[in-house]
């Protein structure tokens, strides 16, 4: 790069299709007429997105700016399940945190005591979540440390539960508590979101999509429950309606909305609700009794546990086939694209392949399993 003044500065970014540097820029101060320039552009963050990027070189000399594009392709690192999150419960109100490889090494991370009402994980910002109840707070392990990175306290008054619920939609983590509020958090700990206040009652179950958050209300004095859409990041109800029943599971159904699992007396039924009518249509009905675990990656195949082992359900097609027998699931987890289906009861994690359901193996831990999640390199 030359000029026949001095070259004040040089400025070197990758630009996406906003304009907006995707990576640190970097910045040369040559003062000289004449510079060679030579740097390294390294696609390091796995978060980047495939597509089509600009590296921008931008000088300015004597007041004077010049620029020199040029136009590359980028194809990101495929996303890979790296190790499964186990969570078991020891003696003495202990809680073990572990981890399961693809060569099935069973290492344990870290462990914590007190009480436990359920956990997340955001494999974009390698976080874990564990929430407790009535004593314990809501803490973030950091996954690459084992360390804990920040936490929000619960306000103990017992024997009431403060936090009742728990997610993560890999961005953000939402808790509920007894207050009928939820709220937020990013990876730093910052409250990014709250509720509208509801009264006499609590939120037990939510879930992200698209421009909501759609949370479950169980009021104290009403048989009946209450399915609320919440504008996001807004916090104000949109629409709402009631139902009888317990929600077992929601399902993200892409473009038509969400599918509500809901366990009756004696049996569980699937339901599709439709944002656009704010209308819950009943898809099937399931005799094998109650739902206890439900795990559905993907629009199309939900995995589901009955007292009599676990089923595959395909909403397009309707149907609903046994194709694992063992009885007392804790949880269950479904890898798309290593096609491994994950089921834990009592102190045992199964691993199965499909769509054959062959065993492939099964680790053995000293607890029983209270829950797993899977964690992938972003």
């Amino acid at each position: 790069i030359s000029h026949d003044k001095s070259i004040s500065y040089i400025k070197v970014s990758i630009l996406n299709n906003d304009a907006t540097p995707v990576f640190p820029v970097q910045l040369f101060y040559p003062e000289t007429n004449e510079y060679y320039l030579k740097t390294a552009l390294i696609f390091d963050n796995l978060l980047t997105e495939s597509g089509h990027y600009t590296i921008q070189v931008k000088a300015e000399s004597g007041g004077e700016v010049t620029n020199e594009w040029a136009r590359i392709n980028y194809t990101s690192a495929p996303k890979v399940l790296e190790y499964v999150v186990v969570v078991t419960k020891g003696a003495s109100n202990s809680f073990h945190v572990f981890d399961v490889g693809d060569d099935n090494l069973v290492l344990e991370r870290f462990s914590f005591s007190g009480d436990y009402a359920g956990s997340a994980i955001s494999s974009r910002d390698q976080l874990f979540f564990t929430m407790g109840s009535v004593f314990n707070d809501l803490l973030a392990w950091e996954l690459s440390t084992n360390k804990l990175r920040w936490s929000v306290p619960a306000v103990v008054n017992p024997p009431i539960p403060y936090f009742t619920g728990i997610y993560s939609d890999d961005n953000e983590v939402f808790v509920s508590t007894r207050e009928a509020f939820i709220y937020g958090y990013d990876e730093t700990g910052l409250n990014t979101f709250r509720s509208e206040k509801f009264t006499n009652g609590i939120f037990t179950s939510f879930i992200r999509h698209k421009n909501w958050l759609t949370a479950i209300f169980k009021p104290y004095n009403s048989p009946l429950k209450e399915l609320v859409v919440l504008n996001y990041p807004g916090g104000t109800v949109f629409q709402s309606l009631q139902f009888d029943g317990e929600v077992a599971a929601i399902a993200d159904y892409g473009n038509l909305g969400l599918l509500v699992f809901i366990n009756k007396d004696s049996d569980a039924v699937v339901y599709h609700y439709q944002f656009d009518s704010n209308t819950l249509v009943k898809l099937k009905e399931f005799p094998q009794g109650i739902i206890y675990s439900l795990y559905m990656s993907d629009f199309q195949n939900a995995y589901i546990a009955f007292a009599d082992g676990v089923y595959w359900y395909r909403p397009e097609t309707g149907s609903a086939v046994k194709i694992i027998p063992v009885q007392d699931v804790s949880d269950i987890a479904y890898d798309s694209v290593s096609e491994m289906l994950f089921v834990s009861h009592f102190n045992k994690l199964d691993v199965y392949r499909m769509p054959s359901a062959q065993l492939v193996e099964t680790s053995t831990f000293t607890d029983d399993i209270l829950d797993i999640h899977l964690h992938y390199n972003k």
